[in-house]
């Protein structure tokens, strides 16, 4: 973050990168690995307009990115949204794709089979997963469904194999279908950083969504329950945060500082991303007069890396 505390999101960590193609006037972000491929190609395709003033990346009249350093290999940005505390910024540190590409083929140079990873793995066309989805519509049967195993990419044998190693349901002419469709997939990969191996095995965990009609699919991880957590946690789970959290603000206006701090508690248990939570209970043993579990809360927070409940720790329980 802007204040030098560590971003905390609740996600694993290899989820939290985030790419970027940058053109003259318009810039993409966070990009999945079918996208990439595409907008890297097409720069027409990105959502997002920007003007370059001074060092600021503006891409509305609220917000934008502070260039805060640049050199031929790597860009660190930062997030300038009016009215937003340093707290709340991310700081974002990016790395020239080409110098990323360099190091893990140097790291991997007497390799013949190699596992892909976020940051070195071959891209597929956006279109892949829309016409996986036609498919679906025009000749399945949509029903739940989640299965896991590897994509397996034969670069110099112009191949793919896939093999799925759990599956929810064990419905043989389903996964043939889905096995089939990234089989036939090899024209759809670039792989031209690739050919120096043999293999290239791409973990995948897939998902079929009765209701919405949709099919999903997430690399690099074989667990399925991903799918429930796209936010770093459970829709439940921050549903349940959420309602704790409203409950303890109104307990607190109404200086009803024992009962917000026990719900505040909760909240933090239920959403560990909300960081706020934590300040706030501080805040309630505080109107209790209650230094010692204040001091308790905010050495809690600044465990967690946060340059703020570090500094009230300090200043108030040493």
């Amino acid at each position: 973050m802007k204040d030098g505390s560590r971003l905390y999101t609740g996600f694993p960590i290899d989820s939290i990168n985030t790419r970027f193609v940058i053109g003259t006037n318009k810039f993409c972000m966070n990009m999945s690995l079918f996208s990439q491929l595409d907008y890297k190609e097409n720069l027409s395709k990105c959502l997002l307009d920007y003007k370059l003033i001074d060092n600021v990346i503006q891409t509305s009249q609220y917000s934008g990115y502070i260039v805060e350093r640049f050199t031929a290999d790597s860009l660190t940005l930062c997030e300038k949204i009016n009215d937003t505390p340093d707290e709340k910024l991310k700081r974002l540190y990016l790395v020239r794709e080409e110098t990323m590409i360099a190091y893990y083929k140097e790291k991997y140079k007497n390799q013949t089979h190699i596992v892909a990873s976020s940051n070195f793995t071959p891209k597929i066309k956006e279109s892949f997963m829309k016409l996986l989805n036609e498919d679906f519509n025009e000749h399945s049967s949509y029903y739940n469904l989640r299965l896991s195993g590897r994509i397996i990419i034969f670069p110099k044998e112009k191949k793919v194999k896939t093999e799925i190693t759990n599956s929810t349901r064990k419905d043989s002419i389903q996964l043939k279908r889905i096995s089939n469709y990234f089989n036939n997939s090899f024209e759809d990969w670039d792989l031209k950083d690739f050919m120096a191996y043999e293999s290239v095995e791409l973990p995948f965990a897939f998902e079929v969504k009765k209701i919405g009609r949709a099919t999903n699919i997430l690399f690099f991880t074989n667990d399925v329950n991903r799918f429930d957590n796209k936010y770093g946690i459970t829709l439940p789970k921050m549903a349940e945060g959420s309602n704790y959290f409203k409950k303890a603000i109104q307990l607190f206006q109404e200086k009803k500082f024992l009962s917000a701090a026990d719900f505040l508690g909760k909240s933090f248990e239920a959403d560990p991303r909300n960081i706020d939570a934590l300040y706030n209970k501080a805040a309630s043993y505080v109107g209790l007069g209650d230094k010692e579990n204040a001091c308790k809360v905010w050495k809690q927070i600044s465990d967690l890396g946060q340059v703020n409940g570090k500094e009230l720790y300090l200043n108030n329980c040493q």
